[in-house]
């Protein structure tokens, strides 16, 4: 009797080049990523409006601000343990479904004690569908593309929160803050949707919990339709797995120095993207500059001019 055939996961795909599976992969977590950063975002271009409906003072929005932020980190570290356990893509779906309920209840708060407790639990879900959907998404890409298709993946954040900038102005203006939210809300949950119809498990996690060949075959099938796999295939995959607490092994073998430069890098660089874009609405408005000053405006019958009135600090 001869031995199965081994299929190395890992090689097959490090042999192809993209596919049109991949790509889809590679689209839906990219969309995933946009909604997160317009959900994370949103905040602060409606915090002038928020402020007004609900009469906080800008220490309380503060706090505001920063306990999505909080829930942002609780979320990443959390949901990456979930995946490992229970597979990339529920925790995807998980992580998605939940910024998208709790960001349309912000829509609903009618307190700070309300919209703290639903913008924490936002953060969770938004914080917990990083980690998932880079690591669904980069484990299908060929290694030698996977620093490029991160950092593709990591632009959608910025994305989303410049379609806040790009939309914002018009839709509080029709509808008031609140209408981010309800949009921020619905395209996540109908994303969800779409994920758990289209988007597959990841294949290395398939293998390592041991699921049926027949599944790992199908996948495999999908990445290379020209793959011959016999019935008795046996898969593995060759990605390093690193024992006991990955954490700790960023700082042995000389990596200390590397991971603190990065950290601080990056802790720095999000400061400063989340600073400038949740506080700049409100201090614009509190210098006098109301959001229609902002945009410049046609009048029948005038020559159109754009402007920026100032007027005295409120």
């Amino acid at each position: 009797m001869s031995p199965p055939t081994v299929i190395d996961v890992t090689e097959l795909i490090d042999r192809r080049p993209l596919g049109a599976f991949q790509i889809m992969i590679i689209t839906l977590c990219g969309l995933v990523a946009l909604l997160d950063g317009f959900d994370l975002l949103a905040i602060g271009v409606a915090g002038p409006g928020i402020a007004a409906t609900l009469h906080l003072g800008p220490g309380k929005l503060g706090s505001v601000f920063s306990i999505a932020l909080l829930g942002l980190m609780l979320g990443a570290f959390a949901f990456g343990p979930v995946a490992d356990r229970f597979g990339r893509k529920r925790a995807l779906l998980g992580a998605t479904a939940t910024f998208g309920v709790f960001t349309l209840c912000t829509a609903l708060s009618t307190s700070l004690g309300q919209l703290l407790l639903y913008r924490f639990l936002a953060g969770i879900g938004l914080g917990g569908a990083m980690p998932s959907f880079i690591s669904l998404a980069s484990e299908y890409v060929p290694r030698a593309r996977r620093s490029a298709i991160v950092g593709l993946l990591w632009a959608g954040f910025p994305i989303g929160g410049a379609l806040v900038g790009l939309l914002a102005s018009s839709l509080i203006d029709a509808f008031g803050w609140r209408s981010l939210f309800y949009i921020g809300g619905m395209l996540p949950l109908m994303l969800t949707a779409v994920l758990g119809r289209l988007l597959p498990e990841s294949i290395s996690f398939l293998v390592a919990s041991g699921s049926k060949p027949q599944a790992i075959a199908r996948l495999v099938r999908r990445v290379d339709p020209a793959a011959a796999i016999p019935p008795d295939a046996r898969f593995v995959v060759s990605d390093e797995r690193i024992p006991g607490v990955a954490v700790r092994h960023l700082f042995t073998r000389g990596r200390a120095v590397g991971t603190c430069l990065l950290w601080v890098s990056y802790f720095a660089t999000f400061l400063m993207l989340v600073t400038n874009q949740s506080w700049t609405p409100t201090l614009l408005q509190r210098a006098g500059i109301d959001a229609e000053d902002r945009h410049a405006r046609r009048i029948p019958g005038r020559e159109e001019h754009r402007t920026c009135r100032l007027s005295a600090p409120r």
